[in-house]
């Protein structure tokens, strides 16, 4: 693998010699160049390709924020990440519209050097310069209008508080994995990952929810570019959330306690955010869609014809340009195929993976032209034995039975 091409730009020099102290053991695995202007990072990054740019915010000239929303325009295949001392608040909130991550000085070397390992594409991202460019450079998904409007008017009311907020965010994907990219930056200063998104809420607090919602307005209603013939975006939304909740009482049935169920919740929320971002953006998902559909193959399998990388693969790298927790990543990439982790025991990709194939058995349509059953294949039953957890299967049946019959009655 090539060497990691990393540029740090700050206007003080003794922080950028700093730097280079902290990450002198890189050098066999990083190429790093330090500038202290946005000025020389663009003559540079001219020059040649770059992985990744690590920018204080505060700088004469051109800030950090205006830097890196020049690169969104202009390179958005790049990684970016902020390092600042600087607490301003709106302004952080605005860089943190076009940074992927950020981190607030000091940071110690290891924070620092994971942040920038993030950024790094996996090996199949990397190598299809198109799915990084879209993966990169997106900051907004498709959040569904009438959840928007809720969140809204629940926020300009007096009954506002953190459960009644936190339940109307968890009910949309894309609101969720925004709210668990802020609390995750360093910038809010929690010292750990997040998994929960009532945590979330907490931890931001209602006062500054409803400045990012209300002012900053993080949250925007935006629809598909394009009709997708046999794709129905409301079907990925309505699907997740019955993921999501599949997967978290998967998780109590099994007598998993304290986080687990809200990282089973937030895994399953997010593990179709990929498609999301495949049929908002990238023009080749249509082709994708078609071959599912006419020749009846599963949508992996046609992504990676036309591709060359899965819906899977794209959302976890989001995710984890975003800094959202490993577990979660994890789940994502591997909600299809849970035999690639190496972990032999219920975890998020476990119970991601189980809730996913039992609620498409429970919502496939009768219609025989629908292209629903091929989205999810069957249950990795290999892994599950090797788990030792085959003969649970027929309990979260029931459990997943048993939600649908609920969620029915409630419709009706």
């Amino acid at each position: 693998m090539s060497k990691l091409r990393v540029i740090f730009v700050d206007d003080d020099a003794s922080i950028l010699d700093g730097l280079q102290r902290m990450l002198r053991k890189q050098t066999s695995e990083w190429e790093m160049h330090f500038v202290t202007s946005g000025r020389q990072a663009l003559n540079l990054i001219d020059q040649g390709e770059f992985d990744v740019i690590v920018t204080d915010m505060q700088m004469p000239e051109m800030t950090g924020t205006e830097l890196l929303e020049t690169l969104v325009q202009l390179h958005p295949e790049i990684g970016r990440i902020v390092l600042s001392g600087y607490a301003d608040e709106e302004l952080a909130v605005r860089a943190i519209r076009v940074a992927h991550q950020f981190l607030v000085k000091p940071t110690d070397p290891i924070t620092l050097k994971t942040a920038i390992a993030r950024a790094r594409p996996q090996r199949n991202v990397m190598s299809n310069d198109r799915i990084r460019t879209v993966v990169a450079s997106c900051q907004q998904l498709p959040i569904q209008p009438s959840y928007c409007a809720e969140l809204t008017h629940l926020l300009q009311s007096d009954e506002a508080d953190s459960r009644r907020v936190a339940e109307v965010i968890s009910r949309d994907l894309s609101m969720s994995a925004k709210v668990l990219q802020l609390v995750n930056s360093s910038f809010f200063g929690v010292g750990r990952r997040i998994s929960s998104i009532e945590m979330a809420v907490t931890l931001l607090g209602l006062m500054r929810i409803r400045a990012l919602v209300l002012r900053e307005q993080i949250f925007h209603v935006c629809t598909m570019p394009r009709v997708i013939p046999h794709f129905s975006i409301e079907y990925i939304w309505d699907e997740s959330l019955k993921v999501a909740e599949l997967a978290r009482l998967i998780s109590k049935a099994e007598g998993q306690k304290e986080d687990r169920p809200d990282q089973a919740f937030s895994a399953g929320l997010l593990h179709d955010i990929g498609l999301l971002l495949l049929a908002c953006l990238h023009d080749k998902f249509e082709q994708v869609i078609k071959v599912v559909h006419d020749d009846r193959v599963p949508i992996c399998q046609a992504e990676m014809e036309i591709l060359n990388v899965t819906h899977a693969e794209i959302g976890a790298y989001l995710l984890s340009l975003w800094g959202l927790p490993a577990r979660i990543i994890e789940a994502v990439a591997s909600h299809h195929h849970p035999s690639d982790i190496a972990y032999d025991g219920l975890c998020a990709a476990t119970t991601t993976h189980v809730a996913d194939v039992l609620t498409a058995r429970t919502l496939a349509p009768s219609n025989e032209n629908s292209i629903v059953p091929l989205l999810i294949p069957d249950l990795d039953l290999d892994y599950l034995k090797r788990c030792g957890l085959d003969g649970r299967i027929d309990h979260w049946t029931e459990i997943a039975q048993g939600l649908n019959r609920q969620q029915i009655a409630v419709a009706v």
